[in-house]
C-alpha cells in the first residue's frame, strides 16, 4: 500500500467517522427550547402542588398568622404559575442557538470533505478527465499554453519568419519549470 492510498483511506475514515460525530452529537445535543419547556412545566406542577398544600393548611388551621402565611403563599405560587404560563406563550418565539465550538467543527469537518474529496477527485484520475473535458470545449485553457500554442502555429506556417530558437527562448523566458528541465537536459548531453 502506498502512501498516496494510506493517506486516502485516513481521511475517509477520519471524515465518516467526524461526520458521524457531528450527526449524532447534533441530534442528541440538548435543545435550550426543549429544557426550557420541560423545566415551566415541572416548575407549573410544583406551584399546582404546592398551591393546594397551602390551601389544604389554611383548611385546617385556626390560627390566624398560619391562616395569613397561607393566603400569601397560595397568592405566590399562582403568580408562579401565571409567570409558567407567560413563558410558554413566549416559547414558540425562542429559537435554539448552535454553539460557537460546534460550528468550528462543522466548518474545519466541511473543509475537510471538500479537500479530501478535491485529493480524491485528483488521485482517480477523475480531474484530469475533467481538465481535458473543459479543454477540449475551450473553457479555461491557460494563457499560456494559448501563446505556446500560437507560436507553434507560427513555426507550423512557412510564411511566417518565427524559427524553433525563438519558440524555445520564448518558453524558457516564460516558464521557470521550462528553463530547468531545458537546463537539466542540455546538461546531460
Amino acid at each position: 500500500m502506498t502512501f498516496v492510498e494510506a493517506f486516502c483511506r485516513f481521511m475517509g475514515w477520519v471524515l465518516i467517522l467526524g461526520g458521524a460525530m457531528l450527526f449524532v452529537g447534533h441530534q442528541v445535543g440538548c435543545s435550550a427550547v426543549e429544557a426550557i419547556n420541560t423545566n415551566a412545566s415541572e416548575i407549573h406542577t410544583l406551584a399546582e402542588s404546592s398551591e393546594q398544600r397551602f390551601e389544604a393548611i389554611a383548611e385546617i388551621s385556626d390560627v390566624a398568622e398560619v391562616d395569613k402565611q397561607s393566603e400569601h403563599g397560595i397568592i405566590e405560587q399562582r403568580s408562579i404559575q401565571d409567570s409558567v404560563s407567560e413563558i410558554r406563550q413566549v416559547l414558540p418565539r425562542v429559537e435554539d442557538k448552535e454553539p460557537s465550538w460546534m460550528v468550528l467543527i462543522q466548518r474545519i469537518t466541511l473543509a475537510g470533505i471538500l479537500i479530501a474529496s478535491i485529493f480524491l477527485i485528483w488521485q482517480t484520475g477523475i480531474g484530469t478527465l475533467l481538465r481535458k473535458l473543459l479543454y477540449s470545449i475551450s473553457m479555461f485553457i491557460p494563457s499560456k499554453s494559448m501563446r505556446e500554442a500560437e507560436m507553434d502555429m507560427k513555426i507550423a506556417d512557412e510564411g511566417n519568419e518565427m524559427t524553433i530558437r525563438e519558440s524555445i527562448a520564448s518558453k524558457r523566458a516564460s516558464s521557470v519549470a521550462y528553463n530547468s528541465a531545458y537546463l537539466k537536459l542540455k546538461k546531460r548531453k
